[in-house]
């Protein structure tokens, strides 16, 4: 780790320059063309005009995706990689996107593999301010839909310092807070840091070392590559289905927040997830409660299910980041215009859009509440009365400067 930030190391460096060679590998490039074959079978007729310019780079994240898990799926030779990121630049290089499936912007995603039969040791450690929400995850798919168990870090047994040990095989360990059972289909431990304030959290530094199995060479670039390009094809239909669960919504409705344990989620997770069609003299108006959740946010995402550049535009906001109302509510008006509104969320040039609503870190039983309005633009004043929080044009760029600054905080070296 260089520079006190834990995702800057040796592996993860390693990992990004195989994924700019396996982008080479002939049967990376066929993988991709069918992929997108697939997905274009799958949806037919029904995507949006203003969808189609961005297939091609939702297609190339998708694969890069996969790449970033076929960097980190030795379980022999384990190592933690970063994943689900828009494309950024350190290290002098450039690192291609890997959003897809609803890729959460607040979250630092990390993957490292696991197999049943081998045993592991993962050290945790605090860099500074902890995230507000951090969990362990034993997932069976590359997909990582399918999850067994799930740690979270508030639930840790820790060290004065902070720090952690988790432990991670085939056996059972009664009592022991800090332990995760594989299953012969456990394929990655899937780890979520969820930062509510970007400026100030800093992702768990993360180790993982092989305890007990046996020894073999590592895994060549083109294994390696032709495993991702076998699991992004197969999963195709998975993560149709899931962007399938906000694209074929009626319009404009958002369900009661449910728990997603079954749907990739985490046991102490509700969601809610639907559609919006936003004309430009229109504006919605979501209304929720944080719910005392450890993390509670919204965020868009275009038709192919990837956020829409928040690291650059406001396209998402954590209950951290928003003034409440004189209830504990928190009320975000989504539209193309700003609106003047503190808790502005921009479409970014979307009228088709997916939101989706988490609350991490609930106590059990809680069900959080949400109400959308569909409402003019210009009647937003009357509708939301004084009480709202208001930022100026001046305010405007000052909150979206120090976005785009937190931003890099999480990047920089």
């Amino acid at each position: 780790m260089t520079s006190g930030n834990p995702i800057a190391n040796a592996d993860q460096f390693a990992a990004e320059e195989d994924v700019r060679h396996m982008w080479q590998l002939p049967s990376v490039k066929q993988a991709r063309a069918k992929a997108a074959n697939l997905w274009r079978l799958a949806y037919g007729e029904d995507v949006p005009e203003e969808a189609e310019p961005s297939f091609e780079q939702a297609m190339d994240e998708y694969v890069t995706n996969y790449l970033f898990k076929a960097a980190a799926c030795d379980p022999a030779h384990p190592s933690f990689v970063r994943n689900f990121m828009p494309p950024y630049e350190w290290d002098g290089r450039v690192v291609p996107g890997a959003r897809m499936g609803g890729d959460n912007p607040d979250n630092c995603y990390r993957l490292a593999p696991i197999a049943h039969g081998r045993g592991y040791v993962v050290r945790v450690r605090p860099v500074g301010h902890e995230p507000a929400h951090a969990t362990f995850t034993l997932a069976n798919n590359w997909g990582t839909f399918v999850t067994t168990q799930s740690l979270e870090l508030s639930n840790l047994e820790r060290a004065e310092d902070g720090s952690a040990v988790i432990t991670i095989d085939d056996e059972s360990a009664s009592g022991c807070r800090n332990h995760l059972q594989t299953t012969p289909a456990t394929k990655f431990l899937y780890v979520r840091d969820s930062l509510a304030e970007w400026s100030v959290e800093t992702p768990l530094d993360l180790t993982i070392d092989h305890v007990r199995g046996p020894g073999r060479p590592g895994l060549s670039l083109e294994e390696r590559a032709d495993r991702a390009a076998f699991r992004l094809l197969e999963e195709v239909p998975l993560y149709y289905w899931f962007t399938r669960l906000c694209s074929a919504r009626p319009a404009n409705l958002l369900p009661n927040p449910e728990p997603v344990l079954g749907m990739g989620g985490l046991a102490s997770q509700c969601s809610t997830m639907g559609r919006l069609d936003i004309g430009p003299d229109e504006a919605a108006v979501v209304t929720y409660h944080p719910a005392a959740a450890a993390y509670a946010s919204v965020v868009l995402y275009q038709w192919w299910f990837q956020s829409i550049d928040a690291h650059r535009r406001q396209t998402s906001l954590t209950s951290a980041m928003s003034p409440r109302n004189e209830d504990g509510s928190i009320s975000c008006v989504i539209s193309a215009r700003d609106p003047g509104t503190a808790n502005w969320i921009d479409t970014a040039g979307h009228r088709q859009l997916l939101p989706l609503i988490r609350w991490q870190g609930l106590r059990a039983g809680s069900r959080p509440q949400v109400d959308l309005r569909i409402v003019p633009f210009n009647d937003l004043d009357a509708i939301l009365g004084q009480g709202i929080a208001r930022v100026d044009p001046t305010g405007r760029a000052q909150q979206l400067a120090q976005r785009s600054a937190a931003w890099d905080r999480r990047i920089s070296l």
